[in-house]
């Protein structure tokens, strides 16, 4: 029998939406850590505000705002967005908290060198 993996909280959830036959994009999204990231897809763990707790995949994609304020920062063009391609809006409520594994958070937020 495999042991239960371990996870962190990563975020509340803020916000989410629907993009029909892909899934769910979640909000907050992230900074790109390093100027670089590559797509990856892992099993996520959440918990809703009415108690519900299960694992779905997702994945972590580096994605481009096309902004129209010419003076908009590289930081909020280029993304780390959060997409839920096996749920709908309604599985995933405000207020939701999402675990990942402890890699994957230490990646997105990465500890300044000492």
């Amino acid at each position: 029998m495999l042991a239960p993996m371990i996870r962190v909280e990563l975020l509340t959830i803020t916000d989410r939406f629907q993009i029909d036959g892909v899934g769910v994009v979640l909000q907050p999204d992230f900074s790109v850590p390093g100027g670089r990231w590559a797509t990856r897809t892992e099993a996520v763990r959440i918990l809703t505000p009415g108690g519900q707790d299960f694992e779905t995949p997702a994945a972590f994609d580096l994605s481009h705002f096309k902004l129209f304020d010419p003076s908009a920062s590289i930081d909020k063009r280029w993304r780390v967005t959060i997409l839920l391609p096996d749920k709908l809006s309604v599985d995933v409520p405000v207020g939701s908290k999402l675990f990942v594994s402890p890699e994957l958070s230490d990646e997105l937020f990465p500890k300044p060198a000492a």
